[in-house]
C-alpha cells in the first residue's frame, strides 16, 4: 500500500487536480493523511478472504489506515478535491457524479446510462451519494 513514487506523484499534483479512488483505491490517500477531517467510503461486502477470520471488510479496514477520516456508506463521496467511490460497480455512479460536477444536466447524463445499457442500476443507485462541498452550477 505504500508506493513511495505514487505518493510523491500525487503530491505534485495542483490543488486544482480532482483525486478519485474506487474500492480500495481510498487506502493511498488515507495512508497519506488526505483523507483527514474528510467523508471518504469503500466497498462494505467482504470478499471470500474477508469473510473469515480475521478477515476485515475494506471499509473497516479504511477507518483503521485513516483514524482522522470520517466514514460514510454512501456509494458516492464527493468531499471537494477527493472523490471516493465504494464497491468497482460504483465506479460507475462516480463517473455519472462527475459529469453531474462538470455541469452535464440530467438529460444529459441519463441519457449515457441509457446507452451504457445502466438505467436500472441508474435508477436504484443515483441518489446513494455524499456531497461535503458546494455543489457546481448546472449546465443548460
Amino acid at each position: 500500500m505504500h508506493n513511495r513514487r505514487l505518493h510523491d506523484f500525487i503530491r505534485s499534483l495542483p490543488d486544482s487536480c480532482l483525486l478519485t479512488s474506487v474500492c480500495t483505491g481510498s487506502w493511498v490517500y488515507g495512508k497519506m493523511g488526505l483523507l483527514d477531517g474528510l467523508p471518504a467510503t469503500n466497498r462494505k461486502e467482504p470478499d471470500r478472504v474477508e469473510m473469515n477470520p480475521p478477515g476485515m471488510v475494506p471499509i473497516d479496514r479504511l477507518r483503521q489506515i485513516a483514524p482522522a477520516c470520517v466514514i460514510s456508506r454512501a456509494r458516492v463521496v464527493d468531499a471537494g478535491r477527493v472523490i471516493t467511490a465504494g464497491g468497482i460497480t460504483s465506479g460507475m455512479e462516480m463517473g455519472f457524479h462527475l459529469l453531474r460536477r462538470a455541469r452535464y444536466d440530467e438529460t444529459f447524463v441519463s441519457e449515457v446510462v441509457r446507452v451504457m445499457e445502466y438505467s436500472r442500476a441508474y435508477d436504484f443507485y443515483k441518489d446513494d451519494a455524499e456531497t461535503a462541498h458546494a455543489a457546481p452550477e448546472v449546465r443548460s
